[in-house]
């Protein structure tokens, strides 16, 4: 039998045996718990830690992202502080940044209608420290088609006459970056690649062309000069329709877009004169009267129908355009303001002509110009392209001038050639005009004052010359107005045509 000494001893050893057991337990444990870290077997201890909000994109097929995607980001620094990030899409080559978040618009390869894409994040703390094992994220995306559509509201109305313009508008879903081209084509015409860049764009068919299919001119947005293409399939006088489609960098094709169907009508071969009329249908009755009496062939835009239905929607590149046309040109316009469908700009036609008159007139062009004036006209615009320079106004409040019945815009040139031209009925509220320093003045009125009108000037109308011919005639009164004697205007616009122009 052993002494109770050493039943005691034997307790101490086991009790010892025990102890050092658990202490190799728990490390067991430890070393175990460390080696199941996310990181792997990657000691942390002052290295930052990054985390994507998404763990996984499980997405497959159609349901895949398109290329712009949100994503966000974290850290965590256990002796610190996480204080920026580096992105990286092949885990080699990163970009710094401070954000945690951002919408990133993807590159889908070309050629391709998907794409699985490699997106990594590492954390830098304030020790400069970097995650040595970045968060990863795989993102599933599929290319989305582009779209192209015209702007059925900036296009021909109706009709469109020697030059048709059209706006246009592509984009893509995935990033305007990934569009790869632009195609138009004219009614059963070929596709033609257009500069993506120019959403204007203004057709001029041959006008050589009087009927069937011509080849048209390519101007983009205000060019004076056409671009390198051409464009078939316009059918003159006749009814057409534009298309437009667009590709991505995957060769995808948007749906395609019509235009409204539009006339066009072509300018008529062997004429040098443009009329163009602001006024309703009975007074461009009246002017059309005065051509026709002295045989002058024209082309015509109407202006003035419906209330101006028919005003393009833009004046430069479209109406510059026809104007290249022709050398001469006959406008009868009124003092109303008509309102542009683009702009939304309210203004006199004198106003809209004026930088096309300029262009005309440089390139040799002449004309002649009847209208209104009034007391608040803005001559802004139109002062030096024609032969105006002011207003004449009066410094008394509520005089002004009249042309009665037995009075008359009188000739200031040659009364034999141009005659003297008395108002159907009495004109209230006249306002003569300042002729410009370059012009000569052409016709006065005899003006009766009322309430003591002191305007300084009673001119109506100037003409400017080139070698000694007339070339310029404006009239800054309604010369409809001044037809009492049968013949009288219709000699006036006959001898500025016939021996002048």
């Amino acid at each position: 039998m052993r002494s109770p000494h050493s039943w005691w001893g034997l307790l101490i050893l086991i009790l010892a045996m025990q102890r050092y057991l658990f202490l190799f337990l728990a490390g067991l444990l430890i070393v175990s718990l460390s080696s199941q870290c996310r990181k792997g077997d990657i000691d942390r201890s002052g290295l930052p830690d990054t985390f994507i909000s998404y763990e996984a994109i499980n997405l497959s097929g159609q349901n895949r992202l398109n290329s712009s995607v949100r994503l966000s980001w974290y850290g965590t620094d256990a002796d610190g502080y996480v204080e920026a990030y580096e992105l990286s899409l092949d885990n080699q080559n990163w970009t710094y940044t401070e954000l945690q978040d951002s919408v990133f618009l993807f590159d889908i390869p070309a050629g391709q209608d998907s794409a699985d894409i490699s997106f990594f994040v590492r954390a830098i703390d304030n020790d400069g420290n970097i995650d040595p094992v970045p968060a990863f994220l795989n993102v599933p995306l599929i290319n989305t088609p582009p779209d192209a559509a015209f702007l059925d509201d900036r296009g021909p109305s109706d009709t469109a006459f020697i030059a048709a313009t059209f706006f246009w508008n592509a984009s893509d879903p995935d990033g305007n970056s990934t569009l790869k081209s632009v195609e138009m084509k004219i009614n059963d015409g070929d596709w033609v690649e257009i500069d993506r860049s120019q959403n204007l764009i203004t057709f001029l068919p041959d006008t050589s062309v009087q009927s069937g299919e011509a080849t048209s001119a390519i101007y983009y947005g205000n060019s004076n000069a056409p671009a390198s293409l051409s464009i078939n399939g316009m059918r003159v006088n006749d009814s057409n329709r534009v298309y437009i489609r667009s590709f991505d960098i995957a060769d995808a094709v948007s749906d395609v877009d019509t235009s409204e169907v539009f006339y066009f009508r072509a300018k008529q071969s062997g004429i040098s004169t443009l009329w163009i009329s602001g006024h309703n249908s009975a007074t461009t009755a009246e002017y059309r009267a005065y051509l026709q009496s002295n045989s002058i062939n024209y082309d015509f835009l109407n202006f003035g129908y419906n209330q101006g239905a028919n005003l393009p929607k833009y004046f430069d590149p479209t109406v510059r355009l026809i104007f290249d046309q022709y050398n001469k040109s006959f406008i009868n316009i009124p003092a109303t303001n008509f309102r542009n469908a683009v702009t939304g700009e309210e203004k006199p036609l004198l106003d809209y002509l004026a930088p096309i008159v300029q262009r005309f007139t440089d390139n040799g062009g002449k004309y002649f110009l009847t209208t209104q004036l009034t007391t608040t006209q803005d001559l802004s615009e139109s002062r030096s392209v024609y032969p105006i320079d002011d207003i004449v106004v009066t410094t008394v409040p509520g005089s002004q001038v009249r042309i009665v019945s037995d009075s008359a815009l009188v000739s200031l040139v040659d009364t034999t050639l141009y005659p003297s031209l008395q108002p159907t009925n009495v004109e209230f509220g006249v306002v003569p005009m300042v002729s410009s320093a370059d012009a000569q003045d052409f016709y006065r009125a005899q003006l009766t004052k009322i309430r003591g009108w002191n305007g300084s000037s009673d001119v109506v109308a100037a003409v400017r010359r080139r070698n000694n011919k007339i070339s310029q005639v404006f009239f800054c009164m309604e010369l409809h107005r001044f037809d009492r004697n049968a013949g009288d205007v219709e000699q006036l616009i006959g001898e500025i045509f016939s021996n002048e122009f």
